[in-house]
């Protein structure tokens, strides 16, 4: 797998612009940027239906962390469980305590075009609430798919609310009471498969023509493998995702939305996570024994969170590039090489041969420096590396993985992966183990 550079972007600039199917006037799009609130925001995709037994404090504790780097809010992910009010409760009253925000964003999985009025009804209970985001003094209110559905009968049947829908590029076109689209494209895929290339902005930009005036919430994932097979959910694929965290938040800085959504905090069945795991809470590992909890248990993603939070403040400020105040190398790889054969009854997920058989660094330097990665029993590799953020990669060895930062021939730091890459395994687990090195 060659690492492509990021796609430009192409500027379009008419007199007039297609906004859900219609021309208008650039008197009336002047008049629609004037009023929008020029606040950059970051929101975390949170999914409440795997949390049936969380506290407030778990809420606390959760949103705490997200707040430490720069993240504003939650899209709390809702189906139709019989536990929503109770954790929606939790969320919005550990929310209004920290000064964070929440939204409701209704997973169409569960919902349907007949559910106008239920949907009105949450956003009537919830949306007057203190920790409810707004937007132009709206009830900021997203979902997941749920292409066409009628956002104006909702706003009717409770408040002005600002609707951020998930749905395809081209489904807003005459949409009703849309105000915003969030897209669900973060991985490289063609049609939902997997494809051997690295993320581009294609899909972005093809959201922000369809747009045209119409604000635009960016997704950006980190990672993705869910491995569930037939017996379960039969979900078993992984997206190419070995150069895409670091070079993606590029790609926001690049096209500077209005909003940025991370995919996600907590969705551990697609290892998409970047939230804490919760080993003793069970019911967050979807599926129980035969569920994530075989890929997910014990591979941490926390520092990839410290990645986003120079990005996150660049974001905000506008800025073309982030700002490393703190030295620090986050490294991630996969538990076993990609042909390593586990003892395992579901096969390898599709895509898996895309995959490179290497160990990654992000390294985060304040001036040029050196990356030396030693994996397993390979020769060390030494890669010299620019002030900023870069990823580099070096031949996945079986073994203990070692990482070190030099700098005029002195070492800066070093430390041991808290895993070790093996060749015997019992699942196909393509999920990414993360962690970091500090001068701590």
């Amino acid at each position: 797998m060659r690492f492509s550079l990021l796609t430009s972007l192409v500027a379009i600039a008419t007199l007039a612009v297609s906004v859900m199917g219609a021309s208008v006037p650039v008197a009336r799009e002047e008049a629609e940027l004037a009023k929008r609130d020029t606040t950059k925001y970051v929101f975390a995709h949170f999914i409440v239906g795997i949390v049936a037994s969380y506290t407030q404090d778990d809420w606390t504790n959760d949103m705490k962390l997200a707040q430490d780097i720069g993240i504003d809010g939650f899209a709390l992910n809702i189906g139709k469980d019989s536990y929503n009010d109770a954790q929606l409760g939790f969320a919005y009253a550990a929310a209004e305590a920290l000064n964070f925000k929440v939204f409701l964003s209704f997973d169409f999985s569960y919902w349907t075009s007949g559910d106008a009025t239920a949907i009105a009804g949450y956003i009537t209970t919830y949306g007057p609430k203190a920790a409810q985001f707004t937007y132009n003094n709206e009830v900021f209110v997203s979902s997941f798919v749920g292409d066409g559905f009628d956002w104006a009968s909702v706003a009717s049947q409770s408040q002005a609310i600002y609707a951020c829908p998930n749905w395809q590029a081209s489904s807003y076109a005459g949409a009703s009471g849309v105000s915003c689209g969030f897209s669900w494209d973060a991985w490289p895929s063609a049609n939902n498969d997997p494809i051997d290339a690295n993320m581009t902005t294609a899909a972005d930009e093809s959201y922000i023509s369809a747009l045209g005036s119409n604000t635009y919430m960016m997704p950006v994932a980190p990672w993705f493998n869910t491995h569930y097979g037939p017996a379960s959910y039969n979900k078993n694929w992984i997206f190419y995702s070995d150069y895409l965290w670091q070079p993606r938040w590029d790609q926001v800085l690049s096209l500077a939305p209005e909003f940025v959504e991370i995919i996600t905090w907590n969705d551990f069945g697609e290892s998409h996570y970047i939230g804490p795991l919760h080993p003793d809470d069970t019911d967050v590992y979807a599926g129980g024994a035969t569920g994530a909890v075989q890929w997910v248990t014990g591979m941490t993603h926390d520092a990839w969170r410290d990645v986003a939070a120079p990005y996150i403040a660049a974001f905000k400020a506008g800025a073309s590039s982030p700002t490393v105040t703190t030295e620090e190398l986050v490294y991630y790889y996969r538990p076993s090489p990609k042909d390593a054969s586990c003892s395992d009854s579901v096969a390898q997920p599709t895509g898996y041969d895309y995959d490179d058989d290497s160990v990654f660094v992000i390294a985060m330097t304040s001036s040029p420096a050196t990356v030396v990665i030693t994996s397993g029993s390979n020769a060390a590799v030494s890669i010299a590396v620019p002030a900023g953020i870069t990823t580099v990669s070096a031949p996945m060895g079986t073994g203990s993985q070692v990482f070190t930062l030099t700098r005029s021939g002195s070492t800066v730091l070093t430390g041991t992966g808290g895993l070790d890459v093996s060749s015997t395994c019992t699942v196909y687990n393509f999920n990414a183990y993360v962690g970091s090195v500090t001068a701590s």
